[in-house]
């Protein structure tokens, strides 16, 4: 039967359902909101429904975490009523985010060297070079290596980049920046679809191996460490070089 015969067929409490479904799009409509919409009774509501179902007017998806929605049979359900790609059956595919996440930090760090191969741990690299991957480039690597087997648009590519900043995995900047010339939070406001395209990714060198807090202080390197003492010639009151430290 045809769409058009399908409606012609309803009833008027159906065709009544049947517009709100249908003014609710792709994110839906839960059956509450249906009863409070048409002012009809419950089981009334539940009877159009299941009316509407056998005629393949429309569909129900459960949304996150289980309230169950309806929408126009041929509509694919919205990101915000699925929980987009990192939800599998209303659960938060944490194996899977873990995957992406790690391979565009690979890709990250390859990318740190015009070599095929990873570059060793404690290179560095000047300002001037251009080797540094854009979200986008990151973007046509997982979609050319077939890494995730559902379409990730931008948005959701930018999400697991904004996750290995904020774990403090990779740098973010704007092309042409220095990342030495960056202070804390410079790249906050850079989250949006402005800037996107214009900012780089670089790997963050893990140093929890080498690094000794107590050198980055005046005092773990003086040379007269040894002398200086709470009420001496030398002491932390006087030190100018921890003074210089502080102001730093």
């Amino acid at each position: 039967l045809t769409r058009a015969y399908r409606q012609a067929s309803l009833s008027g409490d159906e065709r009544l359902i049947y517009q709100q479904i249908t003014n609710a799009g792709n994110e839906g409509i839960w059956t509450k909101t249906l009863k409070l919409r048409t002012n009809l009774h419950q089981q009334v509501v539940s009877r159009c429904l299941k009316t509407l179902e056998q005629k393949n007017l429309i569909k129900s998806v459960k949304s996150n975490p289980t309230r169950k929605l309806y929408m126009l049979i041929e509509l694919t359900p919205s990101a915000e009523v699925t929980g987009g790609p990192w939800f599998t059956d209303q659960e938060l595919d944490v194996d899977f985010i873990e995957t992406l996440t790690t391979q565009c930090y690979k890709y990250i760090y390859s990318r740190a060297s015009k070599l095929d191969v990873a570059p060793p741990a404690d290179a560095i690299y000047s300002a001037s070079y251009t080797g540094y991957p854009t979200a986008r480039e990151i973007s046509k690597f997982i979609a050319d290596r077939q890494i995730s087997n559902i379409a990730l648009s931008m948005e959701d590519i930018q999400c697991l980049l904004d996750v290995l900043v904020l774990d403090g995995k990779v740098e973010k900047r704007t092309s042409g920046m220095d990342f030495g010339d960056m202070e804390d939070g410079d790249d906050a406001g850079m989250s949006g679809s402005a800037g996107r395209d214009d900012c780089v990714y670089r790997a963050v060198r893990d140093r929890s191996s080498k690094s000794n807090p107590w050198t980055e202080t005046p005092c773990g390197k003086c040379p007269v460490f040894s002398f200086c003492t709470d009420d001496g010639p030398i002491s932390p009151d006087n030190c100018v070089y921890f003074t210089r430290w502080l102001q730093f």
